[in-house]
Order: C-alpha cells, then structure tokens, then sequence
C-alpha cells in the first residue's frame, strides 16, 4: 500500500512536472506569436506608410502632368494662331518668326516634361503595386502565423484537460476509501 502511495506520488509529481513544462511552453509560444503579430503589424505599417508617400507623389506628379498638359494646350493653340498669321503676313515680321520659334521650343520642352512625367506615373504605379502585393503577402503569412499558433494552443489546452481527468483517475485510485465512505453514507 506504501509502495502504490509513492508510485502515485511519483507520478503526480512527474504529471505537474510536465504540466508545467507545457505551461512553460505555451506562455512561449503565446509570447512568440505577440511578438510575431507585433512584427508582421510593424511592417504593415510601415508599407502601408511607403504606399501613402508613393500614392501622394503619385498625386502630386499627375497634377504636374495636368498643369503641363494645359500649358502644352495652350502653347498648342499659341503656336496655331501665330501660324495663321505668319501664314497672312507672308513672314512680314521677324518678331512673330522668331515668337512662334520660342513657343515651338517650349512646346518640344513641354512635350519631353510631359513624357519624363508619364514615366515617373507609370514607375510610380508600379511601385504602389508592388508595395500592395507587398502588403497582401504579408497579411496572409500574418493569418498563417497566427492559425498555426492558435492550432498549438488548441493542442495544449486538450492535452491540459487529458492531463486533468487522468489525474483524477489517479485520485480515486489513491483514495479508494473516500469513495468507499461516499457510498456507504448514502
């Protein structure tokens, strides 16, 4: 009977000290998925403040393009004006010429801005596009994380209740009598 009380014992001390291991280890995961979350959290952040920078240079490169684009209009239709009258005056006048050449110039420079801001458009697209799939990868591989963690913690809180009812059996086992004394009071 000596024997069977500190083989139980031994195997209630065995089962807290596994309990506690698994305790151990669960606060270490739980730890290590806040970490992970703060982690993935912290790089959302950070893309989603890359994509607002790119997305307000975007913005502010599309209203360049606008602004140039209706200068370039208008120097579109300075330049069909003076052409008209350099077509009437018969190149009477050396001022018009050499007018209609200036606007000709600022037409061509305004054309190269305009392509070189269509460029940086379509390159700043691109960027947000790349800061998206970015963003969406990371937000999965964070719901992926934190499945996985939430599977662990399902795992040990079932082996924490199989753990429970086998050291209840243990109990009545050790205490055959208690029960004993239950039955013959009622």
């Amino acid at each position: 009977m000596l024997e069977q009380l500190q083989r139980l014992q031994a195997h209630i001390a065995v089962l807290k000290t596994r309990l506690h291991q698994l305790e151990s280890e669960n606060t270490s995961l739980t730890e290590a998925k806040h970490l992970a979350e703060t982690e993935q959290h912290a790089q959302i952040v950070q893309k989603n403040t890359l994509i607002t920078q790119k997305q307000q240079e975007f913005d502010n490169v599309t209203e360049q393009m606008t602004q140039l684009q209706d200068q370039y209009n208008l120097l579109n239709q300075d330049a069909t004006t003076l052409a008209e009258r350099y077509s009437r005056l018969e190149k009477s006048t050396t001022d018009l010429k050499n007018r209609f050449q200036e606007i000709l110039a600022e037409r061509n420079e305004l054309r190269v801005s305009k392509e070189k801001m269509q460029a940086q458009q379509r390159s700043s697209q691109q960027e947000i596009q790349d800061l998206q799939q970015d963003r969406d990868r990371l937000l999965q591989k964070n719901e992926l994380a934190k499945s996985k963690v939430e599977a662990i913690i399902q795992r040990l809180a079932i082996l924490g209740t199989a753990q429970d009812q086998h050291a209840q059996e243990i109990q009545q086992l050790a205490h055959p009598n208690a029960e004993n004394q239950e039955e013959s009071t009622t």
